[in-house]
C-alpha cells in the first residue's frame, strides 16, 4: 500500500471514530470573532475570542499540547492542556492540516507566545491527505503552480502575491473611476475576432450551428461603444490568445483597455505614467523596483524615443537612411521569418523588436510606429509613413500599447483589406475584416485616444516577479503525466 493511502486509511478511521462519539467532523459553520491580524494587533489579556484556521504545526505533550493555526492573514498559536481544555482528548484525532476552532481566553506562554489558552476545540474538516512535509513551503516551482492550493496553503509569501494582484486591479479601477471612466463588459465569445495580431481559440455553438472565437482583443467592441456615445470606457478582462508559453506569456490573460473620446495618444502616455506612479505609492509606498535583475527608477519622467531614434541609439542602424534591401541584409542572420507582405515598415518594426528593444531598461515610451504593423491607429500628423502610437518598455518588456485611434472609415477599410491580404499570404496571426466594426465607424467615432496595459506584467513589475506564472493563481500547465502507480 502506498504512503498516501496508509494516510487516507488513517484519516477515514479518525472520522468513523468522530462519528461514533456523536462529532461531526464536517459541521456547517463557526462564528470566528477575530482574523490572526486582529488577535496580534489588538491583543489583551483574559479576552474571550474564537478564532478558526487551518492546523500547520502541532505538538502534542502528555498533558498539554500546541497548535499553530493558519488563516486568511497568518498563524496564531493555541495552548491546550487537560485542566483547560475540556475535550482536551480530542487533540488525538486531529492532524496537520486539519480545520479546527478554538474558543479560549488570550494570554501568553511561559516563553512569551501570545496564545488563545484553549477551553474547546472543534473540529471544522478533517483533511484525508495532510500536508507536505516541510510546513514552510513548496520549493519546486512547477509543484507550486500545478499544485497552488498547497503552495497558498503553505507559503504565506505566495498568498501576499496574489493579494497584491488584487489590489493593484483594485487601484486601477479606482484610479480611473476618479477620472470618471465607466466599466463596461464586451463579448468574450465574438463571430470575428480583432484587435490584435494572433492566432484565436475556436469554439462552436451548437444552437446557431456557428463557429466562434475566445476574443483576442478588447477593442473592437470597446470602440463600439465610444462610436455609441460613451467618452470614457474601459474594461479589465480575459484574452484569450493560441500562442507560446514562456515567463511572459499565458495563453489566458488579464489586459486593461480603454478608451477616451477628444484624446491622442500624448494624454495616453501621461495617463499610463500617472497611473503607474500612482500604484507604486498607493499600494508599495516606494518608486524603486528590481524587475528581470534590473533596478527601475520611477521618481524620473518615463523617457520618450520614436521607433527610429530607438533603432539607432541601440543598434546604430540608421533606419531613415537605408533602402529596403540593405534592411532585409540586417534581419537576415536573425534567420525570422517574416509573414505577411515584406514592406519596409514591417523590417523597420522587425528590427527594432529583434535588436533594439530588449536593451531598453528604464521606463521608455517608444512612438511613432510604421504604418504597415498599426492597422487600427491614426497616420502620424506629420509624417503619414508613420502613426501615432507608442509602446512601453521596461526591462525590455513591453507593457502599454496605445494609439491615436483611427476614425477615418475609408482608411480603415483600406487597412482591413492590407491584413486580409497577408492572410492570404500565409500570415495565420493577421485577423479578418470585421465589416460591422466598419458599418460602425461609418457612423463616425470621434478622435479617440486608445490605451491597453497587459495587468499580468504590470503586477510581474509592480511585485518583483520575473515569471507571469508567480502571478497568475492557475496558469496554464502542459498536462502532467502519471504513471498507474501514480
Amino acid at each position: 500500500m502506498a504512503l498516501g493511502d496508509n494516510l487516507i486509511k488513517t484519516s477515514l478511521e479518525k472520522i468513523d471514530q468522530l462519528r461514533k462519539e456523536g462529532i461531526n467532523p464536517y459541521p456547517y459553520s463557526f462564528k470566528k470573532t477575530h482574523s490572526s491580524t486582529q488577535l496580534k494587533e489588538n491583543f489583551e489579556d483574559n479576552k474571550e475570542v474564537k478564532f478558526a484556521g487551518r492546523i500547520i504545526a502541532r505538538r502534542v505533550l502528555g498533558k498539554i499540547a500546541f497548535i499553530k493555526l493558519r488563516d486568511e492573514e497568518g498563524d496564531f498559536q493555541l495552548f491546550l492542556s487537560k485542566e483547560i481544555t475540556k475535550n482536551y482528548s480530542i487533540i488525538e484525532k486531529t492532524d496537520l492540516g486539519d480545520f479546527v476552532g478554538a474558543k479560549g481566553r488570550l494570554s501568553k506562554t511561559k516563553s512569551g507566545e501570545p496564545s488563545i489558552f484553549t477551553s474547546e476545540l472543534t473540529i471544522l474538516a478533517k483533511t484525508l491527505r495532510g500536508l507536505p512535509e516541510k510546513y514552510h513551503g513548496i520549493a519546486d516551482p512547477e509543484l507550486k503552480q500545478r499544485f497552488r492550493y498547497l503552495d497558498l496553503i503553505m507559503n504565506l509569501e505566495t498568498r501576499e502575491t496574489f493579494k497584491k494582484r488584487h489590489e493593484i486591479i483594485k487601484g486601477i479601477r479606482n484610479y480611473l473611476y476618479k477620472k470618471d471612466f465607466i466599466e463596461l463588459e464586451t463579448p468574450i465569445l465574438q463571430p470575428v475576432y480583432g484587435g490584435a495580431n494572433a492566432r484565436p481559440f475556436i469554439t462552436h455553438h451548437n444552437t446557431l450551428n456557428q463557429d466562434l472565437y475566445l476574443r483576442i482583443s478588447l477593442e473592437l467592441y470597446l470602440k463600439r461603444l465610444i462610436i455609441g456615445g460613451y467618452e470614457k470606457v474601459f474594461e479589465i478582462g480575459k484574452n484569450f490568445r493560441n500562442e507560446g508559453m514562456d515567463s511572459m506569456h499565458n495563453p489566458e490573460f488579464t489586459m486593461l483597455e480603454l478608451y477616451q473620446a477628444y484624446a491622442d495618444y500624448n494624454d495616453m502616455m501621461r495617463l499610463t505614467e500617472n497611473m503607474i506612479k500612482f500604484l507604486a505609492k498607493e499600494i508599495f509606498h516606494k518608486e524603486r523596483f528590481m524587475f528581470k535583475g534590473n533596478n527601475i527608477d520611477l521618481t524620473k519622467p518615463f523617457r520618450k524615443l520614436s521607433m527610429n531614434q530607438a533603432i539607432k541609439e541601440y543598434t546604430g542602424y540608421d533606419v531613415q537612411e537605408l533602402s529596403t534591401e540593405e534592411l532585409k541584409k540586417i534581419i537576415e542572420p536573425l534567420n525570422i521569418e517574416l509573414k505577411g507582405e515584406i514592406t519596409r515598415g514591417l523590417l523597420i518594426n522587425t528590427i527594432f523588436e529583434e535588436i533594439a528593444q530588449e536593451k531598453i531598461i528604464q521606463p521608455t515610451f517608444v512612438l511613432d510606429y510604421p504604418k504597415e504593423v498599426s492597422p487600427l491607429t491614426k497616420l502620424h500628423r506629420e509624417n503619414p509613413a508613420l502613426t501615432e502610437r507608442f509602446e512601453l518598455f521596461i526591462s525590455g518588456e513591453e507593457f502599454a500599447n496605445a494609439y491615436s485611434e483611427l476614425n477615418d472609415p475609408a482608411d480603415q477599410r483600406e487597412r482591413f483589406e492590407a491584413q486580409e491580404r497577408d492572410r492570404k499570404k500565409g500570415d495565420e496571426e493577421a485577423p479578418p475584416s470585421d465589416a460591422d466594426f466598419l458599418i460602425a465607424l461609418e457612423h463616425g467615432m470621434p478622435p479617440t485616444g486608445g490605451l491597453g496595459i497587459g495587468i499580468d506584467r504590470l503586477i510581474m513589475f509592480l511585485t518583483e516577479k520575473d515569471s507571469i506564472r508567480d502571478i497568475i493563481p492557475f496558469p496554464l500547465l502542459r498536462e502532467e503525466q502519471k504513471s498507474n502507480e501514480d
